[in-house]
């Protein structure tokens, strides 16, 4: 039996997703559903880069507002609710579309994670969590928690800290208990965009200055006086950089300055999981020919 279709649309943060996203949906009729793990969000407009109803053009897009920002929500809560959209596009005659930049929530989706434990929404929420984190930050709180594991682990080994982080907060310390198939479930495309590491990180500084420009400040506390933030939610880059601010700890200028290094270390973390963990056909943001991305789509439809 055929698998069904899926395309995906990948890249790090600030590498222009959204634009070619919607002339990707505008020119092949698809819908899409957003594969971020803060667009789902009410209210993180400028945190999370949502796209605008302008910058939509028309194109109706799924999983974007969904939630408020006290409420929790994990990578199993996003593999079940893209299915039932995806499935009510194939009921049309429709292939799903997915764009975002979060790569374990497409990992899921598409290698089928099964979710047997029953601790899981914990872990994953606490993994969400950790995984906006540097790695220096996730060691000193590893050692803070246990200097006897810290020795015991290379401070660049990011994925083993983070699992050990999560253990250490879990009360029965019981091990990670995901399974998926080492093959796809679909019939997947995954398109990625790319570009030179230094101009990436010269429109992550642009992008984040941008921000502060559309009123990232008032967001921030609005969001902070209004809501009990969610683990996951409170995890968004932008946000957790303001609370030294908010405490007198820090300048405007010293927050803007985290956010873009954070964001910059964000970035080079996507690139890492994409091009480790997921079947990527790559096309450099500035040089390639959109047409190349349409003719990649074109094909692989027919």
């Amino acid at each position: 039996m055929s698998k069904d279709k899926v395309i995906v649309l990948i890249g790090p943060t600030a590498v222009g997703k959204t634009k070619l996203s919607i002339d990707i949906a505008s020119h092949f009729g698809f819908e899409v559903i957003s594969g971020d793990s803060m667009q789902i969000y009410q209210g993180m407009d400028i945190l999370s880069g949502k796209i605008t109803e302008e910058e939509a053009s028309g194109i109706k897009h799924h999983m974007i507002d969904i939630k408020r920002p006290d409420e929790n929500f994990s990578v199993s809560d996003f593999k079940n609710q893209v299915e039932s959209v995806m499935e009510t596009m194939y009921q049309k005659g429709s292939v799903p579309f997915i764009v975002g930049g979060t790569g374990h929530y497409i990992k899921a989706l598409i290698h089928d994670y099964q979710f047997n434990d029953e601790n899981n929404e914990e872990k994953q929420r606490l993994t969400e969590s950790f995984e906006n984190e540097n790695t220096e930050v996730l060691y000193d709180k590893l050692k803070a928690l246990s200097p006897a594991d810290a020795e015991n682990v290379h401070i660049n080994n990011r994925q083993r800290i983070i699992r050990m982080l999560v253990k250490h907060h879990l009360t029965d310390g019981t091990r990670e208990d995901t399974n998926y198939t080492p093959d796809t479930k679909y019939d997947t495309l995954i398109i990625g965009l790319t570009t030179e590491r230094e101009r990436l990180y010269n429109r992550i500084n642009e992008r984040v200055a941008a921000m502060f420009e559309a009123g990232l400040e008032n967001e921030v506390s609005a969001l902070k006086d209004q809501f009990d933030m969610s683990v996951t939610a409170s995890g968004a880059i932008g946000y957790k950089e303001f609370l030294p601010y908010v405490e007198g700890e820090a300048s405007l200028e010293d927050v803007k300055e985290k956010i873009q290094q954070h964001s910059r270390q964000y970035a080079k973390r996507q690139l890492t999981f994409f091009r480790n963990q997921l079947d990527v056909q790559w096309f450099d943001a500035d040089e390639s020919d959109s047409e190349e991305v349409f003719k990649a789509i074109e094909a692989f439809i027919s």
